[in-house]
């Protein structure tokens, strides 16, 4: 058995990092390949590196527009696997790269394999929506990681086969929790940064639809500045670009911008922050494992568990609430329950199911008009 799996983001690549090892502990040959959607090394690279996994090919398909990005993915995808045509076709997420990887399969009529299906917001102003519906109505098994995503795609009643994994991202950190609560290593972290803070929330502020307009980002920025508790921000390359842009700047007194973090570090500043402030998908399940209050720079969420426990306040780009929402979450005691992303072994039972031979592009019989003759 031959697997490709493709990334093309760092989110992508940590929640995939489970899935490389336990295929490769379960002695099937995986070839990763990622698109260079996420070009830049910090952002990317280095991720590869800290989870000490095999070098991906990587498609080189650098910047540039959705369409620009999609058509590159799918041109140079399409190139690499006539070359070796996989058994599976693997795609985390919902990103560009998600999409275009997909569509490869799809027309290659090679079995696609969705990571994180069913995930819902029922809002297609956002735009990895539509991305995770095409993949998962195109897709040949669908890899679960909540309960409420096996409802979704009932819902929807997709023709692939639905398994319920629970969710890989709480493999890593069930795995790695140890080191994220090491005070001694957040500690290193903070003199690395050069952050001298006792108590602090964390900031993560990237998305498109944000930072790419100056009305958003200022008033994001005009209410963090009112806000009178410290906070670390590693700022995403893009944010930095569009606040130089647009002339914005945060108050230096208790924002303190730092470059992007290593995964490791990354969490070790979330799992002890009294508050994260994020536009980000996937630190909704972070916080929520960690038990971490957070902000939430959205106004839905496909994590519908966050929100459902109290831990997830979701909040519009409003100064006001904003700062609201912000003083209110500080400091919150939570005490989630994580079993509802899966028992911290979701990649394992993956390549148990591909050799299985259950997946396979589907097709329905039981649907009418259908003419069998044979």
């Amino acid at each position: 058995m031959f697997v490709t799996l493709v990334t093309g983001t760092r989110p992508q690549i940590v929640k995939s990092a489970p899935v490389l090892r336990a295929l490769e502990a379960a002695g099937i040959e995986c070839e990763f390949i990622h698109t260079g959607q996420h070009y830049d090394y910090e952002l990317a690279g280095a991720f590869v590196d800290e989870f000490e996994l095999q070098k991906p090919h990587d498609l080189e398909v650098g910047p540039g527009d959705y369409c620009f990005q999609v058509y590159g993915i799918m041109e140079r995808l399409s190139g690499h696997l006539e070359k070796r045509r996989p058994d599976y076709l693997i795609i985390p997420g919902d990103t560009t790269s998600a999409l275009g990887a997909a569509m490869v399969g799809f027309k290659m009529e090679i079995p696609v394999c969705h990571l994180e299906a069913g995930l819902r917001r029922y809002d297609y102003t956002y735009q990895e929506e539509m991305n995770r519906r095409l993949i998962d109505h195109g897709s040949s098994g669908l890899f679960a990681p909540t309960v409420t995503a096996v409802e979704n795609l009932k819902l929807e009643d997709v023709l692939g086969k639905v398994y319920l994994i629970g969710d890989t991202m709480y493999d890593i950190l069930k795995h790695r929790l140890p080191r994220y609560s090491d005070r001694a290593f957040l500690d290193h972290v903070l003199e690395k940064i050069g952050v001298d803070v006792d108590e602090y929330a964390l900031l993560t502020l990237h998305r498109r639809e944000n930072v790419d307009s100056e009305s958003l980002l200022s008033t994001i920025v005009s209410a963090i500045n009112r806000l009178d508790f410290q906070i670390v921000f590693p700022i995403h390359p893009r944010t930095r670009k569009q606040l130089e842009q647009f002339s914005l700047e945060f108050d230096s007194s208790h924002v303190h911008l730092v470059d992007p973090q290593p995964y490791d570090e990354f969490m070790s500043l979330v799992a002890s922050s009294r508050l994260v402030i994020s536009d980000s998908g996937g630190v909704q399940k972070e916080c929520y494992l960690l038990n971490v209050p957070l902000v939430s720079l959205h106004q839905r969420t496909e994590w519908v568990e966050t929100f459902d426990a109290g831990a997830n306040l979701l909040t519009p780009i409003a100064e006001d609430r904003i700062v609201e929402s912000c003083n209110s979450m500080y400091g919150k005691r939570l005490t989630n329950d994580p079993s509802v992303y899966g028992d911290g072994k979701a990649a394992e039972k993956i390549p148990e199911i591909l050799r299985s031979g259950e997946i396979r592009i589907p097709t329905d019989r039981t649907r009418k008009p259908f003419a069998d003759y044979f």
